[in-house]
């Protein structure tokens, strides 16, 4: 299967599944604390990474390293959870959409949000703040493993968001990972099913094995 089939039925799935299936296997992949500036975006794509880092005497530049980003990506911000000052606001937003990137995630805060709803780009972040991270952070590294939470993300990992929050899934797991998903999201279209023909839902979560589903193997 090439990773252009694996984003597409990914997309076919509830990010619920995908958490369950990473539980089933033992992944550590929800990022908590997360969530979007709104209801209603659905972002699925590779992991562009930045990790930034508090400024020292000599100022450093918060980047302009979204002219690299492909097309599609999803860049991942590690700004260390603070949220005293940004690190994406309007420009960026203006720019990544302009490029087709598939949306941003912040371990942090980010702010200008009217122009990413005006824009309808997908922003998943800690909350949003005025305040400049011009001269208070700057960029560590590019496309290095960073953090969102306690979940470690490496380029080119599957990064998933959705009402219900943000994601990882390991590149080298994903094929693993979408085969349980996808059974799982099965499973309980099937109770779903069952229910709506007027079984009981208890009958219809032991036929399709509800409780256990998502339990580790």
């Amino acid at each position: 299967m090439n990773h252009d089939d694996v984003l597409e039925q990914f997309r076919q799935l509830p990010i619920a599944a995908v958490s369950d299936a990473l539980d089933r296997l033992g992944i550590a992949g929800q990022c908590h604390g997360l969530r979007p500036l709104q209801f209603g975006w659905a972002m699925v794509g590779r992991a562009f990474t930045v990790e930034y880092r508090p400024c020292g005497v000599v100022k450093g530049t918060v980047g302009d390293f979204i002219d690299d980003v492909p097309p599609g990506a999803v860049v991942v911000l590690d700004n260390a959870g603070r949220t005293d000052c940004t690190v994406w606001g309007d420009i960026l937003t203006l720019t990544a959409s302009r490029r087709r990137v598939a949306g941003t995630v912040i371990w942090g805060v980010c702010r200008d949000v009217r122009k990413s709803r005006e824009l309808d780009y997908p922003i998943f972040s800690c909350g949003h703040y005025m305040r400049t991270g011009k001269d208070r952070v700057e960029v560590a590294h590019l496309n290095q493993p960073v953090a969102l939470a306690e979940v470690q993300v490496a380029p080119g990992d599957l990064v998933i968001g959705d009402d219900d929050g943000v994601l990882v899934v390991p590149q080298s797991r994903e094929v693993e990972v979408l085969r349980v998903a996808q059974e799982i999201e099965a499973a309980e279209r099937s109770i779903i099913g069952a229910v709506e023909a007027g079984y009981p839902l208890r009958e219809a979560r032991e036929q399709f094995r509800y409780h256990t589903l998502q339990r580790h193997e």
